[in-house]
């Protein structure tokens, strides 16, 4: 494949210059989602990706910003995920007292992409469905004052907005403003066409880069193309990179590309999964039994009060130990009218009672979370 130099630019990663034109051309597996893009791109109403993060999903919502007539007014990228919620609300509305006004009133008039929009707290998502069926935000300052916005949101998730609406994590309202307009951009394992284009503008930028004169032989080029790619054109990029680094040979064969991508994407996996089973595994059993005691009988202040490398393994245990069964998992606790407490027993629920999960899903160590437990009585 020929690349044109404002491809170059693109795959490089300049910002808002990504057009239909050039997408079509790069992303040959894309173009029934790009033909719907460009149609999309002349409504102002929110527009859905689901995909994995990565390039492709920046490089679309460029498009759909450039193919406009919003083209040259404001762009921008935010991502709100591992934020609190005042943290979340001061960048999409801004912060009077440090003169900032807010990612929504900088993109007046253009675009903003809210990068995993599934990140939400529940207080946003209603301020947010507020802003788009009004147009409107409120002062910060006075709440009988507002100001009238034109900006066009793109939200991106990798999540089921749907399973998510079902356990309360998402608003119905929003959920269904976002997907009338709705993209799904495939993993790159179902691309193979693209998987092609890709390896072929990564490896030769590379072997530029680094002053090679690396080749692949046809029978190595179709292992690559053909492999299961789990994510996006990153994962492409990055095992481009490591094989021009490393390849032994200026012909580079089958055998050393299959040994490469077993060490990264399969042999890697399995040594840390047996190396924490087993260390998990022995601890558990020569542990659990007093830290179990610990755990049911001791206060928070006890706890706290413990030395923190016994500390540690009191939480680890109590993220590690035997899983809770999905169907003992908090049969009987009902919903309440504590918001937090709610969201604590749903995430719980989705992820089966390990804890690890449901502390990484709602922004907290898990530390925070096993205290939570305990204040709500969850156990």
């Amino acid at each position: 494949m020929n690349f044109k130099p404002s491809d170059i630019v693109l795959l490089h990663g300049d910002p808002a210059v990504a057009t239909f034109d050039m997408l079509e051309h790069l992303f040959v597996d894309l173009k029934p989602e790009l033909e719907k893009a460009r149609l999309y791109a002349r409504s102002s109403s929110p527009v859905l990706i689901e995909a994995s993060a990565g390039p492709e999903l920046e490089m679309i919502g460029q498009a759909i910003h450039n193919g406009s007539d919003r083209k040259g007014k404001s762009y921008a990228v935010i991502s709100l995920s591992g934020l609190t919620n005042e943290d979340q609300n001061r960048i999409l509305f801004g912060d009077p007292r440090m003169g900032r006004e807010g990612a929504l009133m900088d993109c007046n008039h253009g675009t903003l992409m809210i990068q995993g929009i599934d990140k939400l707290t529940l207080p946003m998502q209603s301020q947010l469905a507020r802003v788009i069926r009004t147009k409107r935000i409120a002062s910060q300052t006075n709440f009988a004052q507002y100001r009238y916005i034109d900006v066009r949101i793109i939200g991106t998730t990798s999540k089921n907005l749907t399973e998510l609406r079902n356990q309360f994590l998402f608003r119905s309202d929003l959920l269904f403003t976002f997907r009338a307009l709705r993209l799904r951009v495939p993993k790159l394992k179902k691309r193979p066409h693209d998987v092609e284009n890709m390896l072929d503008f990564y490896f030769n930028d590379y072997n530029r880069e680094y002053e090679m004169h690396h080749t692949l032989t046809p029978h190595a080029r179709e292992t690559i193309i053909h492999y299961p790619w789990d994510s996006n054109i990153m994962q492409l990029s990055a095992f481009c990179e490591r094989l021009v680094l490393t390849a032994p040979d200026v012909v580079i064969h089958t055998g050393y590309v299959q040994s490469l991508l077993a060490e990264l994407y399969e042999q890697d996996s399995a040594i840390y999964v047996t190396e924490n089973s087993a260390s998990m595994e022995g601890s558990t059993a020569q542990e659990s039994p007093v830290l179990r005691h610990i755990l049911n009988r001791a206060s928070l202040s006890e706890v706290d009060s413990m030395p923190s490398s016994t500390r540690s393994n009191v939480v680890a245990a109590s993220i590690h130990s035997e899983t809770t069964a999905p169907s003992a998992l908090l049969p009987h606790i009902p919903e309440s009218n504590d918001i937090y407490r709610d969201l604590i027993v749903a995430c719980l629920r989705k992820n089966n009672g390990n804890r690890k999960l449901t502390a990484q899903e709602l922004g907290i160590s898990t530390t925070t979370l096993w205290r939570k437990i305990r204040y709500y009585h969850l156990e």
